[in-house]
């Protein structure tokens, strides 16, 4: 009798990029999916207004090819050829998105309603 393998599932990577920069967010229980895919797609969008560096549990690495039109950068290759660039990219857990950008909204909200009553 064979023994069967457990496949393990969590935790789940989203692969998010904007250009050449590439970033995971991760889903490490069942109610973060949704949550993990909705905000991969919003921060792809709207790269610039977040510091993903700073909110990182981990990276990993990955390889560009970068290419250029621009006749300045060619001359790090060679004579056209892409270079293969080695990137990190940051590893962003969706409980650390929950913390540093949902939590300030529930705190406004909770502060406007204790100003009220």
């Amino acid at each position: 009798m064979k023994k069967r393998k457990i496949r393990k599932i969590f935790p789940l990577d989203f692969y998010g990029e904007d250009g050449s920069w590439r970033f995971i967010i991760r889903a490490e229980q069942p109610e973060e999916i949704i949550d993990a895919m909705y905000w991969r797609a919003y921060i792809s969008c709207h790269r610039k207004d977040f510091d993903l560096l700073h909110m990182a549990s981990d990276k990993f690495n990955y390889k560009y090819n970068y290419s250029s039109s621009d006749s300045s950068e060619l001359h790090y290759g060679l004579g056209g050829t892409p270079l293969r660039v080695n990137m990190m990219g940051p590893i962003v857990l969706m409980s650390t998105i929950r913390e540093k950008l949902l939590q300030p909204e529930t705190d406004e909200i909770d502060m406007k309603i204790h100003a009220v009553a």
